[in-house]
């Protein structure tokens, strides 16, 4: 077994070993360069005990382990660590007479859309990966996508939008009759969000009359396209009307002429789909300005606890979404353990639970269609492989059989959460609302933001 670290300072994110002496423990430590050494990699190399001579299985991961994007990858080293352990990564992949060896290698974007696509076409081409996994935000996942969708590889993604995702790939979300040959996806769309959201303006508007006026800023990208689709006609329907900022670009830093159009209009409620950074700037913008909507509810940012703190009380009561928390019954499928057995472990070693332990899935789906064809090296079959996946994961049930909104995506349906004050961490997020996937406990009441 070998691991080598893809980070270039000098401690991991999977724990706090230096990486030369991570590398010394693992006996072995040669990184991997490709592109013009743009890649350094994080390859574990997993050879199972019968395996003999046969060519083993390499899958790759991209995904943001630094830069702005970082909240999201925060749990993936864990991912990783978690995954060694279990008998098929471990032992190797039996498929029909012969047990394959796996290696894993995870390339980190540092937050960049050109570097995913760089990336991907150097697991491709030169380090000739058999499958290909990319997880959040149309950032990163997008251009691997449309790179392994060229290149003829297999790509198993997590959390995006099924929209940009559909979009990007030549789809309409309107006539959804694409089917991707190489890509399939589980996470949400943007209609399951406000959906998620529109229960919870309900209730406050029930107990404190607030108009029913939504404050939109959406940017000008990938998700704030797909948002001003969905949102306005799914939230008219409910009874709200929409107030959406003009789309502004990604990295704005002055938001005064959005805060007065928001406070014009009287908006008693708050979305939005934002670069993380570019929410800080935003909101703290619109408190020092006197913007104070009954009840915020934001995507895309205050998914993760680091996010949380960088702003201190200015995120009490702030509202989201969760598209997994540990108390869904969902399981391992390779050991059995619950969501709650993992968060609490994640929470011994690495502070509060993250959404994006669900990035465990992304392995459980590989294995799923890799252990169903006859030749693993056969990129052909193994697309076609995980279309057919339908099983019961960490993540939930993920059925790409189904057609779901459109081929090739199996969803995972969000709870409302909101960051209230804690007992066991300053700030907690809480489950406040079910509607959508009714398995999940509610573990607190949803409380205005301002009031």
């Amino acid at each position: 077994m070998s691991d080598q670290t893809g980070q270039s300072g000098k401690t991991s994110q999977a724990g706090g070993m230096s990486r030369r002496g991570l590398l010394r423990a693992a006996g072995a430590g040669a990184v991997v360069l490709g592109g013009g050494g743009l890649l350094q990699a994080c390859s574990s190399g997993i050879k199972g005990a019968n395996s003999g001579g046969t060519k083993g299985i390499t899958i790759g991961w991209i995904h943001p382990l630094t830069g702005a994007l970082a909240g999201f990858g925060a749990p993936d080293n864990w991912v990783i660590s978690k995954i060694k352990q279990t008998t098929p990564y471990k032992s190797g992949f039996k498929i029909g007479s012969k047990t394959y060896p796996v290696t894993i290698k995870s390339y980190d974007t540092q937050s960049s859309p050109t570097r995913a696509g760089d990336l991907a076409k150097t697991a491709i081409l030169n380090d000739g990966v058999d499958l290909l996994l990319a997880s959040s935000t149309p950032e990163t996942v997008n251009a691997v996508a449309s790179q392994a969708e060229s290149l003829h590889t297999p790509l198993i993604c997590s959390n995006i939008p099924w929209e940009s995702w559909y979009v990007n790939l030549g789809g309409n979300p309107q006539k959804p009759t694409l089917k991707p040959k190489y890509v399939v996806m589980y996470f949400l769309g943007a209609e399951h969000l406000v959906k998620a959201f529109i229960p919870m303006w309900d209730r406050i508007h029930s107990q404190l009359h607030t108009d029913k006026v939504v404050a939109a800023a959406f940017p000008n990208d990938s998700d704030g396209n797909a948002f001003r689709a969905v949102f306005p006609l799914i939230a008219k329907a409910a009874g709200y009307t929409f107030d959406m900022s003009s789309p502004y670009p990604d990295g704005t830093t002055n938001y005064s002429s959005m805060i007065s159009q928001f406070k014009s209009a009287k908006a008693g409620f708050f979305t939005n789909v934002p670069l993380p950074p570019d929410f800080a700037t935003m909101w703290k913008q619109a408190v020092q300005q006197g913007f104070k909507p009954t009840l915020a509810t934001v995507a895309k940012v205050l998914l993760f606890p680091p996010d949380a703190y960088a702003l201190g009380h200015l995120v009490d009561n702030v509202a989201t979404d969760a598209w997994w928390a540990p108390t869904l019954p969902w399981v391992s499928s390779f050991t059995g353990e619950t969501c709650q057995q993992m968060a609490n472990e994640f929470e011994a070693s690495h502070g509060q639970w993250n959404s994006n332990i669900s990035n465990y899935s992304l392995f459980e789906t590989a294995h799923a269609a890799l252990t169903s064809v006859t030749d693993p090296h056969d990129k052909t079959e193994v697309a076609d492989a995980i279309h057919k996946v339908n099983i019961h994961a960490l993540a939930g049930p993920l059925n790409f059989a189904s057609g779901g909104p459109a081929p090739g995506v199996a969803i995972t349906p969000p709870v409302g959460v909101q960051w209230q004050k804690g007992t066991k961490y300053p700030l907690e997020m809480q489950v406040v609302d079910n509607t959508l996937q009714p398995q999940a406990k509610i573990t607190a009441d949803l409380k205005p933001t301002n009031q």
